[in-house]
Order: C-alpha cells, then structure tokens, then sequence
C-alpha cells in the first residue's frame, strides 16, 4: 500500500478493524489547520494579553520573538502529535471510522447513510503532490463533520461513488450522486473576479475587520496619532493652509484609510473564497469548485437541499446584485446552521444579477420569476402598528430632548419622516406566494426594508407551522404565520385568521402525505 493512496478497507464481519494512516504530506494539513483555528478562535481570547504587551513590555522585539518562538513549537509539536494518531478505517458496516487526538482521544464513527456530501478541496499546499481533502459531512453538522487529508483524487472520487451507491440502493432510488447518465443536459455559470470583488463590498467582512481590531482601538488611535495624524496634519498647514481645521481633516483622513483598509481586506478575503467560481448542474446535482489558496469542490444533491434564500442588502441594491443560497438540513438549531456556512456546507452564489438568480433558481423551479410574483401583503394594521412604535415614540422621545436641551424642533420632524418611510418600506416588502407545479406545490416568502429577502421552499420539506396573534390581533382576525424549515424559518406578520389557518393546514397536509425523503 502506498502512503499517498489509501486503499478502501472492507473488513469481514466480527473482525478487528483495519486502521490506516494517511500520507505524510497530511502533516502540512494538520499544522495549517491547527494554526488558522488558532488566528480564528484563539487571537480574540488574547486580545486583552496582546493589549498589555504593547503597552507595557519595553523590549517588544525580544519577548515577541521568544513567545513566536513558543507559540510555532508549539503549533509544530502538537501537529505532529495529531498525525501520529490519526487512524482511518472503512468497516464492513458501512462505516467511516476516524481515531484521532492528542490530549484527548476520541473515535468518531460515522454511517454511510448519514453522510450528506462528499466534498473534495485542493489546498495550494497540496497541489505539487497532487492529493486532496476528502471531506464529509452528515446533515449540515460540523461537529459531525469527517475529513481525510492528503489523499489522491481518485481515491476521494472512489469513497464518494462508493458511499452515494449504498444510499441509492438503501432508499432504492437511482444513484443521482454517480454521473453516469451523458445524456442528461448539463447547465453551468461562472462568475468572474470581476464580480467577486463586488462580492466584499456586499458583504459584512469589512465591518468584521473593524470590529477584530476595536478592543484595540485605544493602541491603534496612539500609534496613529504619533506616528501618521500629525504629520497628516502637518501637510495640511504647510501645503494646503488650512490650520484651524487640520486637526479634523488629518482625523478625517485616517477614518477614510481605516475604512479603506478594511474594505480592501473584505475583497482579498471574498477573491480567496470565491476565486473562478465555477458552479454545474446536471442529473439533480449541484457542483461548486471555487477558491484561491483551496479549491474547494463542494457537490450536493437537489433533494437536501431544504430551501432557498435570496438577499440584497443595501450596497446589493446600489450594485444591482444579489447573493443566493442553497441551505442543507442543520441540527442544532442556529449555532449549527452558522458553523455549516462557515465550514462550507452551504453552496454560496455571491454575487448575481436579476437575470442570473431566475436562471439559477429555473434550473430548480422553471415557474420562479422573481419580478413577476404576485403576493400577498401583510394586513396595513401592521404598519398602523410599526408606525407608532418605531417612528412616532422615537420621534417624541427625540423632541422631548430637544425642549430640555434646547434644540431645533425640526431634528424630531425629520426623525419621524426618515423612520417612517423606513417602517413603509419593511411594511411593503412583507408577502408570500404559493405556487403549485405539476403537482408539487411551494412558498416563497419576502421581506426586507432597503433590500430585499426572499426564501424559496417545497411545502413537503417543512417541519412545523403555527401562528401567534396578540390580543389586538385576535380582535381583528388577524395572525402571524411562523414556518420551521430543517434549515431557518420563514415568517409572515398579520395576515388574515383564514389565510394563516389554511396555510397551516395545507402545509402539515403536504408535510406528512409526501413520502419523499429530503434528507
């Protein structure tokens, strides 16, 4: 047996397991996956550490090298501990066996049947040797989640034929996972860098960027303010003129870099995730390869696929894109469904135009058009109710302060017209739609404000539906519709008593009748 390609182990039953290593090239695996759990997880509790370095220890240079010293022996020691005692095993149960820890050894066992994709991504690191990381996961689980590192291509390709067989002979459905059917017409998107980079001014990770670095900010203001704001301001007395306010234009001037700065951070790391994003699908199947330092190759199969989610955020719409996911089942609530997006179990199209969402989601649903939905709205006692709460109340509040501190009156008037064009605009994107197609039948569900929400599902597919109403509510026959998915929820506020109660009734209908399986 060769170390770079593990061989597919099938023990006979009553036997002792056969264990097997994985190449030793997976050591460079472990050591930078140990350090990027630290730089995520570890760096934040240190903060406060880092925070006394800087502004109490005198020989910054020694100490810091003594403890990078520390923290790379470490970091070194310990990977190679983990590999030492990584052992994989393949059962005659129809089992992936995993023995691995160092501190604390642990066996995860985990079934064929419960394996929900079989994913492969190239790192940079490993593609001079050509071997992959076989990843699987169960249901959208991290913690379930099982990765062989530095294993060849053919053998991850072997495991997830091998693995997507047993389930399509245990459901006795046809193998959707194996392409084998060339006739099948396959359809295909790509997204450029171009398009990319749009993706990070869309996206929250610049305001990630600056929050990392707030604990900080009382060091970092220090240093800027010795090092850059005074001679910024500077120039600007000299060069320009201006000295009475050279002060604020210098502060001005570091904000914007700051801002730039964390901006341009958001694009690198977007272009990293993303990089020649290159999506196919054919035979009920989604394949996804993107990424720069890791081509990751994330497959996942039509029926998981729980609901889809369409969003435009404020700097979406000023770009005119969208981002569109397809969520598998979570377990453990929304803590699960977060760490699926973060170890890539949710397919991600980042950045899409109007007509590119409709032929995506067509591939899927050929009735969905999202600019030609006819929905229903929210009942206007809704916004009668927002209006008061959210742009009245605060718009009082704000002119009793301006009477005690003596200012304008006009600030609450202005209060009051911005956040109730706000509450309008929430108000107005509330709706759902119901469609049937060829006896199949779905809900969309809208919300938003300056943006736009959408999700996209199968009645079969959710887990539970209610209504919840306040007494004023029951007094004008109205309710709240609340829909549980395996993956999210979808709620629609004051929609008429009937409307919620036939909803309700016709989705459990559909729920329980339907014996397709969707997980």
């Amino acid at each position: 047996m060769s170390d770079l390609t593990p061989h597919t182990t099938q023990t006979d039953a009553g036997q002792a397991p056969l264990w097997q290593k994985v190449s030793p090239w997976a050591l460079v695996y472990f050591v930078v996956h140990f350090g990027v759990r630290f730089v995520r997880d570890g760096i934040f509790n240190l903060l406060p550490l880092g925070f006394v370095f800087v502004t109490q220890v005198e020989n910054k240079l020694f100490w810091g090298q003594i403890a990078a010293a520390v923290a790379v022996s470490a970091l070194l020691s310990y990977s190679v501990l983990y590999y030492r005692n990584f052992r994989f095993c393949i059962s005659s149960d129809n089992e992936i066996l995993l023995n691995k820890g160092v501190f604390k050894k642990e066996r995860l066992t985990l079934k064929f049947e419960r394996v929900q994709n079989v994913n492969i991504a190239e790192p940079f690191y490993f593609k001079p040797v050509t071997l992959v990381n076989c990843i699987f996961d169960a249901a959208g689980s991290a913690a379930q989640e099982a990765v062989l590192p530095g294993v060849t291509q053919g053998y991850a390709e072997l495991m997830r034929k091998q693995i997507f067989a047993y389930k399509a002979q245990q459901q006795l459905e046809p193998d959707s996972e194996v392409e084998t059917d060339e006739a099948t017409e396959q359809s295909s998107l790509f997204i450029s860098n171009k398009e990319i980079a749009k993706f990070g001014l869309m996206s929250n990770m610049a305001i990630l960027a600056l929050a990392a670095i707030a604990p900080l900010i009382n060091v970092v203001a220090d240093v800027l303010e010795k090092q850059l704001i005074t001679k910024v301001e500077g120039f600007y007395e000299q060069e320009l003129g201006l000295v009475a306010s050279a002060a604020l234009f210098a502060i001005f001037t570091m904000f914007v870099l700051v801002v730039l700065i964390a901006v341009l951070l958001s694009v690198g790391m977007s272009l990293i995730r993303f990089y020649n994003y290159q999506l196919y699908f054919k035979g009920k199947k989604f394949k996804r390869i993107a990424g720069l330092l890791e081509r990751h190759q994330l497959s996942m199969s039509l029926d998981k696929v729980q609901s889809i989610v369409i969003k435009q955020n404020i700097i979406a719409r000023l770009l005119k894109r969208f981002t569109v996911e397809f969520l598998q089942a979570s377990s453990g609530g929304a803590m699960a469904g977060m760490a699926a997006k973060k170890n890539k179990q949710t397919l991600v199209l980042p950045v899409l135009n109007n007509e590119q969402v409709n032929s995506v989601c067509q591939w899927i649903y050929p009735w969905f058009n999202n600019s030609a939905l006819a929905f229903k709205q929210a009942e206007r006692a809704l916004w009668y109710k927002n209006l008061v709460l959210y742009a009245l109340l605060p718009s009082l509040l704000v002119a009793v302060f301006c009477y005690f501190n003596e200012f304008n009156y006009f600030i609450s008037v202005g209060v009051l017209v911005v956040f109730a064009g706000l509450v309008t605009l929430s108000y107005q994107r509330y709706g759902y739609y119901l469609h049937e197609d060829d006896g199949r039948f779905y809900m969309v569900v809208r919300k938003g404000m300056i943006g736009v929400h959408y999700r996209v599902f199968e009645l079969y597919k959710v887990q539970s539906a209610s209504s919840e109403s306040t007494y004023l509510m029951r007094r004008s026959g109205l309710k709240s519709l609340y829909i549980q998915l395996a993956h999210g929820f979808a709620f629609m506020p004051y929609i008429k008593e009937q409307d919620a109660d036939f909803v309700i009734d016709f989705t459990l209908k559909q729920a329980e009748s339907d014996t397709r399986s969707w997980m």
